[in-house]
């Protein structure tokens, strides 16, 4: 397996971050033909088009919203809107706009519109909370310069900035607030910047157009449709079949299936940054138990499988982050001895089958799988065998909404998913302060840990990179290795499927799946 490249910097952690420079994105691809229209097969709805409610991430990924700054596919953060974002001090940043831009209506993105936007989500977006107290306030000083004012010191303002999901993107206050709630009123309004603007809306079916005003250059695509198929193998026939150029969302399965075909390409992202997670339920035996959770973690073949279950298009975990970056640790391997005396030591006897049992209870293990995440499964089934030998009992329940079955804690004991310890936009503190610190907003399992929630603090706050890549490193001994709160099972690239006409198609590292210049 390839290794990943190191980022070239670290989301955010910089002293001051002063961006100049042109837009950057994926190069157009030539081809033989004029192609400008598109359809994508995806397996997610596109729940809202307010980005102030959930599911708004879409925006950004299908090249709709945008954000002031964008975070590129090495994972560094550029100019976008803004021409500039500058530290003033520990609670002060100044903004200045690119001139010149517009909505996709027409009306003009000056301070002001950005302001309206940009204080919109303050107060009503509930992402927005991980990154940005309540108190912190955008303010514009002129026609192209805004301030930001946050009550305390916050070193997570560049990764705010740039965040793909529902925090900060930019759009017309007026055309949102105008649609009264109603998504199918904002279709046509022309209230974001991107390259392409909403023509029509279902949460099954997302159709847009190029929008010729673009500040960045015509973009490339006449029209696009985002069609949600559920069925996976639907998705790639769709492909095979021409309804469809693109594919999202295939589990590594069709690498090996579609091997050697000519009617579809099997593609990966240059690098993997997303880890499905294993979350444990820390409320009830047996993951109340610190050994039978270090004990688990311990009885899982991670190379296997990345090598074996993801047929090489995963990366082996070696801990909570991809190898490549600056703040991983390796701290994570398969020692099954190990296990069976961790086991042994907290009085868990073997028994006929190979399952062990404490006080008349088998160390049964309610496994929860993502349907519409078909590898969850499939990785699941790979570790019902491996932790077995240590003397588990993996029960797998492939749920169509796990988020729904883990808000009851007395029906699960431990999950996987595509949860990863870095945001979508490669940053490791929103997942930290979100899914691991007290009442965080994705802390399913209960984790509550003041030495935990002590460092998400001082992370919080400390704008050195190397003092925050130290705080990083000094966490993930607790949360991954001394109390084994949770298990990175594999890296996973980005996979899609792609027609003859889009077999160059660049699969984008942070999701930013449509650019203003992707072509086939």
């Amino acid at each position: 397996m390839s290794l990943l490249r190191r980022m070239v910097a670290t989301i955010g952690l910089l002293l001051a971050l002063a961006l100049t420079g042109c837009a950057t994105g994926t190069p157009p691809a030539t081809s033989t033909a004029p192609v400008d229209r598109l359809t994508i097969f995806n397996s997610y709805k596109i729940a809202s088009l307010d980005p102030s409610e959930s599911g708004t991430n879409w925006l950004f990924d299908w090249g709709i919203a945008e954000n002031l700054l964008q975070v590129d596919e090495q994972g560094v953060i550029q100019p976008w809107l803004a021409a500039s974002v500058t530290r003033t001090d520990d609670t002060h940043w100044t903004i200045a706009l690119r001139p010149n831009l517009t909505f996709q209506n027409g009306k003009p993105l000056d301070a002001t519109a950005a302001v309206a936007a940009l204080n919109r989500q303050v107060a009503k977006a509930k992402a927005t909370r991980v990154y940005l107290e309540e108190g912190s306030v955008f303010t514009a000083v002129d026609d192209l310069h805004l301030t930001l004012t946050t009550p305390k010191p916050n070193a997570m303002v560049p990764a705010a900035l740039a965040s793909r999901d529902n925090a900060f993107q930019v759009y017309d206050v007026a055309a949102i607030e105008a649609a009264a709630g109603d998504s199918t009123k904002i279709v046509g309004q022309g209230a974001f910047t991107g390259p392409y603007a909403i023509t029509a809306w279902t949460p099954e079916n997302l159709e847009t157009a190029r929008y010729d005003g673009y500040w960045a250059g015509r973009p490339a695509l006449a029209n696009v449709t985002v069609k949600v198929v559920a069925d996976e193998q639907a998705r790639i026939a769709g492909v095979q079949s021409g309804q469809a150029d693109l594919a999202f969302y295939p589990s590594p399965d069709a690498k090996l299936a579609l091997h050697g075909s000519s009617d579809a390409t099997f593609l990966a992202s240059e690098q993997a940054l997303q880890a499905l997670l294993i979350d444990m339920n820390l409320s009830a035996a047996p993951f109340n138990d610190v050994a039978v959770r270090q004990a688990f973690a311990r009885s899982i073949d991670y190379a296997a499988l990345a090598d074996q279950v993801a047929n090489g298009v995963f990366d082996v975990a070696t801990g909570l982050y991809p190898a490549s970056m600056p703040y991983a640790v390796a701290n994570q391997s398969t020692d099954v001895p190990a296990a069976q005396a961790l086991l042994d030591q907290a009085g868990w006897t073997t028994g006929a089958d190979g399952i062990r049992s404490k006080d008349g209870s088998r160390l049964v293990v309610r496994f929860v799988t993502q349907a519409q995440g078909p590898e969850t499964l499939a990785l699941a089934t790979a570790m019902q065998a491996q932790v077995k030998k240590a003397g588990f009992d993996l029960q797998i329940n492939n749920a169509e909404d796990s988020a729904a079955v883990k808000k009851d804690m007395s029906a699960w004991d431990a999950s996987i998913g595509l949860n990863g310890s870095l945001s979508g936009t490669a940053d490791p503190l929103q997942p930290f302060l979100s899914r691991w610190t007290t009442g965080g907003s994705a802390n399913a399992q209960g984790l509550s840990d003041p030495a935990v929630d002590a460092l998400g603090a001082q992370l919080k706050v400390t704008f050195d990179e190397s003092a925050r890549n130290d705080l990083l490193k000094e966490a993930q001994h607790i949360i991954a290795d001394e109390k084994a709160y949770v298990i990175a099972a594999t890296y996973k690239r980005f996979l899609v499927i792609a027609s003859p006409t889009w077999k160059d198609y660049r699969v984008s590292n942070v999701r930013a799946h449509l650019r203003w210049n992707t072509a086939p």
